[in-house]
C-alpha cells in the first residue's frame, strides 16, 4: 500500500512538473524570453521566490513570468489553462498562507514589472498597476499632496487592498477596497474586462474584499485619492508592567473615540528569552497616527502612561508607514503565520484575549521567535465611510468593534512535526477566544483554515459570483486561495 501511494504521489508530481514545463514553453514562445525565466540561479528568480513567510521560499515554480500589462497576463493564463498547469499570482508576497502567492512545479505570475501610475487632477482619481509595494505608491502620489488608502507598512504589496486593506486613514475613508472606482481584471478565461459600479458590478462587488484574485487577476486599479499633508504620529513603547493601563486605554479608544482622523494599532510583543521576573521578554508598542498637525486629546490616555520611548512628532505619510523603522516588513521576514479574531467592544473582551494569549506564550517558551497580538479598532466612522461608498464584500456592521491579529514566528530549522504541533496548539489557543458571531473575520490576517469568507453575510452571493466568473473552477483548482465551499 505504501509503495502504491508513493508511486501515485510521484506520478502526480511528475504530471505537475510536465504541465508546468509545457505552460512555460508556450508562454516563452508567445511573450519572449525577456518576460520569462526558469533559471533558478538568476537574481530575478531568486528574488521572486522570496516571501515574507520564508517557508514559501521552498516552493520552486517551473518558470516565472513578468507581465507588463493585462494582455501579457491574458496570454499567460490561456497557456496555463491549455497545459492544465498549476500557477500563482504574486504582487508583494506578504500573505503567509501556502500557495496563495507561491507555486511548486507550475507558473508564477510575478506582477512586479507592472508599475505604471498616474494621477488625474480634475477627477482626483489615482490609477496604478499592481507592481511594487504601497510605499512606492505613496512616494509617487505625495508629489501631488495626495495619497491612496492602502497598507500601514510600506513594504506590503497591493494585493492587500483586495482583501479589504486596513489603513491609518480608514477611520476617515473606509477600507482600501472602499476607494476602488474601477478595476481592470483578466478573467480565468483570459478575457480582459472592466469592473465598476456600472460595468460587471457583481465582479466589482466581489473584488472589494471578497477573496483577492479569486475571480481573476487585477491588473489595474483606479481609486479615489485622498489629500495628505503632515501627520502627528509615532510609536510609544511601554514595559509590560503597564499592560493593564494600556489595555484599558485601548478599550476606551475603541469604545469612545469619535475623531476619524485618529488611528491606532495596539501591539503586545512576546520574545522567547527568559523574563528573569523583570518582564524583559515583553513589550507593548503603540502605533498612534493623527491625520493633521494637532491631535488634541485624542491620544491623551496613551501619552499619560509612563513609557520607555515616545517618538511622536510631525511626519510625512511615507515616514508614517516606515514606523517603527524603515524596511520593517523586509526585516521581519521569517517563518511567519497569521490568525485573526473579531470582537465587539465589550468590557472584558480585551483583557480576556490578552490573558489567554499571554498564558500560551508563557507555556510555550522556545517554540517561537516572536509572538505579537495586535488590537485593530473598527470605528463607526470607518463603517459609515464604507457604506457611503457602496459598501464592500464584508458588508461591515456598524462599529465600534475590533479585529485581533495573532502573529507567530517560529524558529528557523524547526522539524516538520514540531512545526505542525506548535501551529496546532497556537490555532487551538486562538479558537478558544470566542469570536463575535455577527462580525466578519479580516481576510488580510486570516489563516487558511479559518475560512473567513464564511463569516461574511454576503457569502452565498460571493459563491454565485465565483461560479459565474470561474465556472470550471480553473482558479479554484489550479491555484491557492480562500475556500468558497
Amino acid at each position: 500500500m505504501i509503495a502504491f501511494l508513493l508511486s501515485l504521489l510521484t506520478g502526480v508530481s511528475a504530471a505537475a512538473s510536465a504541465a508546468g514545463t509545457s505552460a512555460c514553453s508556450n508562454i516563452t514562445s508567445q511573450l519572449g524570453s525577456s518576460k520569462v525565466t526558469s533559471n533558478k540561479y538568476s537574481l530575478d528568480y531568486v528574488g521572486s521566490t522570496e516571501y515574507w513567510n520564508t517557508i514559501q521560499d521552498d516552493y520552486k515554480p517551473s518558470c516565472i513570468v513578468y507581465p507588463k500589462n493585462a494582455q501579457d497576463v491574458s496570454t499567460a493564463l490561456q497557456a496555463i489553462r491549455a497545459a492544465d498547469s498549476r500557477f500563482a499570482i504574486k504582487a508583494g508576497g506578504h500573505n503567509p498562507n501556502t500557495y496563495y502567492s507561491s507555486v511548486d512545479k507550475g507558473v508564477l505570475l510575478d506582477l512586479s514589472s507592472m508599475t505604471e501610475r498616474s494621477y488625474d487632477p480634475d477627477t482626483t482619481l489615482a490609477t496604478y498597476q499592481p507592481g511594487g509595494v504601497f510605499g512606492d505608491i505613496y512616494d509617487y502620489y505625495v508629489q501631488y499632496n495626495r495619497t491612496v488608502v492602502g497598507a500601514r507598512l510600506a513594504g506590503v504589496g497591493t494585493g492587500l487592498a483586495l482583501g479589504g486593506g486596513m489603513s491609518y486613514l480608514s477611520p476617515q475613508y473606509g477600507m482600501a477596497c472602499d476607494s476602488f472606482r474601477e478595476l481592470e481584471i483578466v478573467l480565468p478565461s483570459g478575457e480582459i474586462v472592466t469592473a465598476s459600479e456600472k460595468s460587471n458590478p457583481d465582479l466589482f462587488f466581489a473584488s472589494r474584499g471578497g477573496g483577492g484574485n479569486a475571480y481573476g487577476v487585477v491588473t489595474k486599479y483606479t481609486v479615489q485619492s485622498r489629500p495628505i499633508g503632515q501627520l502627528y504620529a509615532g510609536n510609544i513603547i511601554y514595559l509590560f508592567s503597564q499592560k493593564d493601563d494600556v489595555i484599558s486605554a485601548i478599550g476606551d479608544f475603541i469604545k469612545y473615540n469619535t475623531d476619524p482622523k485618529a488611528a491606532i494599532i495596539g501591539t503586545y510583543e512576546k520574545l522567547p528569552t527568559p523574563d528573569l521576573n523583570l518582564n524583559i521578554d515583553e513589550a507593548i508598542i503603540m502605533f498612534l497616527v493623527y491625520d493633521g498637525e494637532n491631535p488634541g486629546d485624542a491620544f491623551k490616555n496613551f501619552t499619560s502612561i509612563p513609557s520607555l520611548l515616545n517618538t511622536m512628532s510631525l511626519k510625512t505619510y511615507p515616514e508614517v508607514v516606515d514606523m517603527p523603522i524603515p524596511m520593517s516588513t523586509e526585516l521581519s521576514r521569517g517563518s511567519n503565520m497569521f490568525r485573526v479574531g473579531v470582537h465587539r467592544a465589550d468590557n472584558g473582551s480585551y483583557e480576556n484575549a490578552l490573558d489567554v494569549w499571554r498564558n500560551w506564550a508563557e507555556s510555550n517558551k522556545g517554540k517561537y521567535v516572536l509572538l505579537s497580538l495586535d488590537f485593530q479598532p473598527v470605528p463607526k466612522s470607518l463603517t459609515d465611510a464604507s457604506k457611503a461608498q457602496g459598501g464592500n464584500a464584508m458588508q461591515m456592521p456598524d462599529g465600534p468593534w475590533f479585529w485581533l491579529n495573532y502573529l507567530i514566528t517560529t524558529p528557523p530549522g524547526m522539524s516538520e512535526p514540531d512545526y505542525n504541533a506548535v501551529q496546532a496548539s497556537y490555532r487551538d489557543m486562538v479558537a478558544s477566544v470566542d469570536n463575535a458571531d455577527d462580525l466578519p473575520l479580516f481576510i488580510n490576517d486570516a489563516n487558511h483554515d479559518q475560512n473567513p469568507l464564511q463569516t461574511f453575510s454576503a457569502f452565498s452571493k460571493l459563491q454565485e459570483i465565483k461560479k459565474k466568473y470561474d465556472p470550471d473552477n480553473f482558479f479554484a483548482d489550479k491555484t491557492g486561495g480562500w475556500s468558497f465551499a
